[in-house]
């Protein structure tokens, strides 16, 4: 029998009142506390229905809502029912000051601490100082206890990444976390999230859908040696042979009995508390071990490339434009007729990257929004929400793969027919501020919000903004977002270094009618600059692929920015043409055509 969303509720209000909760926090998350989880861990979307990539949702005995970000207010309202489940956005309060709102004095708040990390437990607790809250970590998750078709944890086999593409030995990564330990006098460093143990080690996976990762824990220690936390069916010989000296394969289920064991030797251990489950700082501290709260050692370090990586991403890129380029002809040539719809486009997308044999998966589930549907920043197509792809609207396709060798992340923004003067306005307006940050010259320190500026400063001319970051980082074969580094309004402390790979992506949305995105990656780069005082710093594009040059107004374009434009689609064509069939290389050929102002 299936149960219904009031069914659940019910039954986990049972467990609560038997376990005398007064509120249970139910967050989209995993032990590892990543972007992506796999179906074991959807414990939200199995309560509630909702699928987005992020939210959580608070249980009260006569009250239960579900917060969610600007993304997805839209796309919640229609999936979860709303009879029991009030939908409230982030932005406008947040899940602290609302449970604060709600409970009385003295009320029990409880949390499974390895899907909590104990940054967000922190900001509940200041909140709610004064109302002298107990905050009850559970030793059963209560989802899990009454959803009883709960899938089982998926178990792919782990593989190597080549040292032609990893471009340094586990090792020497090894070598200097161990000393970075040494110097805060650390006994051991916990590595919770799956990109930092398959960057560290060298691995990748398939345990989740658009992350090549696997689910594992890692204990670095200051010796150069590290225990592996992982399911061992995973494992093949030839990769026990690869760590053996340096690296101790364990059952996964042991992590927590090991982290108890850091305490008993009253050693020092080094855990983030941003990423790290809350459980991992517990089972130390209340063992007798002291924690050291200070970020994932790993997160610097991969976020700077080395020159093995950054050309693998260079190749990634081409390829990954080749195959956008065919499916953005199609789209030209087949959109008119009225026939596509954008579940065919995104599967058309999909077919076009597989025809590499480097292509792996997809880097995050494919955008693809034509009129209103572009509209919607995160859009997720559905058979619900499909929409046929008309003539005369704007089609928004936000794509990208994982290869074997990079990973990609684009966007484009086409004219299906005939645009209209606002369209092109806003079109020509969001391109200036993509030029803009790509043409960016900056002194070393410099953050990604101190630029974020000038990709919003055309469309701030004429009264209108975008509701989203305007570059986020990326992973080379791992995840397709990652920090610490980023472009965005929201202050950002980390200083932009050589090899960081972000993405430009400013946009414009207008509601019910149209969405505008243009995104490539870039990589940071050193300039030198004859009799330059200081150190300074630009971006190198990767991405290639045609900007529609149908939704250009060109009068708003200075000639400056007409010769980036041109001096890119020249490069598009001479780097892309030679992976393209005739007929869509001729396209090609057409649509980066220069431009001239007319005189």
């Amino acid at each position: 029998m299936t149960m219904t969303s009031p069914d659940k509720l019910n039954q986990l209000r049972q467990l609560m009142l038997q376990e005398n909760i007064d509120a249970l926090i139910v967050p989209k998350a995993d032990e590892h506390q990543g972007e992506y989880i796999g179906a074991h861990s959807e414990r939200l979307f199995w309560l509630t229905g909702f699928d987005g990539s992020a939210g959580f949702s608070i249980i009260l005995p006569k009250k239960a809502s579900l917060f969610v970000d600007g993304r997805y207010t839209l796309q919640a309202t229609k999936q979860v029912d709303t009879s029991i489940f009030e939908i409230i956005p982030v932005a406008e309060i947040s899940g602290p000051k609302w449970l604060a709102q709600h409970l009385s004095p003295g009320a029990k708040v409880a949390y499974d601490p390895w899907l909590v990390t104990e940054k967000e437990l922190n900001s509940y607790k200041i909140a709610l100082k004064d109302k002298n809250i107990i905050f009850l970590p559970l030793e059963k998750n209560l989802v899990d206890q009454i959803w009883l078709n709960r899938p089982k944890k998926t178990c792919e086999p782990i593989y190597l990444h080549p040292l032609e593409f990893a471009g340094q030995e586990f090792q020497e990564k090894l070598k200097i976390i161990s000393k970075e330990l040494r110097e805060i006098q650390a006994f051991a460093a916990v590595i919770t999230m799956t990109e930092s143990v398959c960057w560290l080690f060298n691995i990748r996976g398939d345990d989740y859908s658009s992350l090549p990762t696997t689910s594992a824990f890692a204990i670095v220690y200051n010796t150069e040696k590290a225990d592996l936390f992982i399911d061992e069916q995973k494992i093949s010989e030839d990769i026990r042979q690869y760590f053996k000296g340096f690296i101790n394969i364990k059952p996964f289920h042991s992590f927590e009995e090991n982290l108890k064991a850091l305490g008993l030797h009253k050693v020092h251990v080094l855990i983030d508390p941003a990423t790290a489950p809350v459980q991992t700082i517990y089972a130390v501290e209340k063992t007798g071990g002291k924690v050291i709260r200070k970020d994932d050692p790993t997160i610097p370090l991969k976020a700077c490339k080395n020159n093995a990586e950054l050309e693998g991403m260079r190749r990634a890129h081409i390829r990954d434009g080749a195959a956008l380029t065919t499916f953005l002809h199609w789209v030209k040539k087949e959109g008119p007729k009225g026939h596509l719809d954008e579940m065919q486009a995104t599967e058309k997308l999909l077919a076009c990257r597989q025809r590499f044999s480097e292509f792996k998966k997809l880097s995050f589930s494919t955008i693809s929004g034509t009129g209103p549907n572009g509209a919607i920043i995160h859009y997720k197509v559905s058979p619900e929400t499909n929409q046929k792809i008309a003539p005369n609207d704007i089609y928004l396709s936000d794509s990208g793969g994982h290869y074997i060798d990079g990973s990609t992340d684009v966007t484009r923004t086409i004219a299906i027919g005939e645009t209209s003067p606002e369209q092109r306005d806003r079109f020509t307006r969001v391109l200036k501020g993509h030029i803009a940050l790509a043409t960016s010259i900056f002194p070393q320190g410099t953050t990604g919000s101190q630029l974020d500026i000038l990709a919003r400063h055309a469309l701030w001319q004429v009264g209108l903004d975008y509701a989203h970051g305007t570059g986020h980082g990326v992973g080379a074969v791992l995840n397709i977002h990652e920090g610490p580094q980023r472009i965005s309004n929201v202050p950002n402390f980390v200083s932009l270094k050589p090899g960081m790979i972000l993405s430009n992506e400013p946009g414009y949305y207008k509601e019910g009618e149209y969405g505008i995105r243009i995104e490539s990656l870039v990589i940071v780069k050193s300039l030198e600059i004859p009799k330059a005082e200081k150190k300074m710093l630009g971006f190198e594009t990767i991405t290639f692929a045609p900007i529609d040059q149908a939704l250009i107004e060109l009068s708003l374009l200075t000639d400056s920015e007409i010769k980036w434009l041109n001096d890119y689609h020249q490069e598009v064509y001479e780097k892309l043409s030679p992976l393209l069939e005739v007929e869509v290389q001729k396209w090609l050929n057409d649509v980066t055509q220069p431009l001239k102002k007319k005189l």
